[in-house]
């Protein structure tokens, strides 16, 4: 990341393509309150710690492994963008994260399964008990999920306009809604400021039983 910098590559990358789903973020932790958050598949997309105070994030790609390698860097904009008052702690594990880790098993609240997969079939272990499990579906992780007694679904959020929500609908129609929901697709327009996200994705909340 020595051309753009770290707020630069945040930027090229979500913010300037309105790519970052801060108001997803927001709305997890106003409704789940989750304090410890596991990341697999990361990528750069560092916005999760603008809410969450502790976040661990994973990832094999050495784009993402130059970018947490600036330490220092990743801090005082993570710092600089925190909506929390503590210290932001933030660790980057660079490795596959469908293989055996560094990480303590039942140590999260919260577990992102976005835009990669296998997440929740090889990191479910890492979530506490009573933890939420959030994905998009991606490569079936979420449908794969039901199978899992240890998981139920339990809400559906979904962007409408520029405010994500939870849909108050029952666990049947949530269930209908993911069993038609197939790989998501990354949807983007042109807009007065250029090319930018929109965000048409259904992020199916699991609960962990056990």
């Amino acid at each position: 990341m020595k051309h753009d910098g770290i707020s630069g590559s945040y930027h090229r990358f979500y913010s300037a393509l309105n790519f970052d789903r801060s108001g997803l973020f927001r709305l997890i932790k106003e409704e789940y309150g989750c304090d410890t958050v596991l990341y697999p598949g990361c990528s750069i997309h560092i916005t999760p710690s603008f809410y969450f105070q502790h976040v661990v994030y994973i990832d094999i790609s050495e784009k993402a492994k130059e970018f947490f390698q600036d330490k220092q860097n990743v801090q005082s904009f993570v710092n600089s963008n925190k909506k929390y008052k503590q210290s932001a702690y933030i660790q980057f594990i660079h490795g596959d994260y469908t293989k055996e880790l560094p990480l303590r098993e039942k140590n999260y609240n919260l577990l992102l399964s976005i835009y990669a997969g296998d997440i929740i079939k090889s990191c479910n272990k890492n979530i506490k008990p009573g933890g939420i499990i959030v994905s998009n579906n991606h490569h079936n992780d979420a449908q794969d999920a039901l199978e899992n007694s240890a998981v139920r679904l339990e809400a559906l959020i979904r962007r409408k306009g520029k405010i994500y929500q939870i849909e108050n609908l029952t666990s049947e129609k949530i269930l209908k809604k993911l069993k038609e929901h197939g790989k998501p697709q990354k949807s983007m327009r042109n807009s007065s400021s250029g090319l930018e996200y929109v965000d048409n994705e259904y992020y199916f909340v699991f609960r962990k039983n056990v």
